[in-house]
């Protein structure tokens, strides 16, 4: 009976090693999954931020040309007062 009570328990212990084996291979395709789907964030956090600095990069030259144009209408400004000032 010794020999049957081992094999008894070696059975139980691979069904358990065999339960847990499959059990962490569906853990694993799950994490798998997950790691697909963190990455394709990423991707897509990567492109907004590329995105939004190409965004700042557009604001600041528009800025730049805002204040090119203020410069140019202030002369603008103090020709046609030059002028006004000379024909009163």
């Amino acid at each position: 009976m010794a020999m049957e009570s081992v094999l008894q328990q070696l059975e139980e212990r691979i069904e358990k090693l065999v339960a847990t084996y499959q059990s962490e291979v569906a853990r694993a395709t799950e994490l798998e999954s997950e790691v697909a789907e963190l990455s394709s964030k990423i991707q897509e956090l990567e492109t907004k931020l590329a995105n939004e600095s190409d965004a700042e990069q557009r604001v600041k030259a528009l800025e730049d040309q805002r204040d090119q144009l203020a410069g140019r209408l202030e002369k603008v400004l103090k020709l046609i007062d030059g002028v006004l000032d000379t024909k009163d």
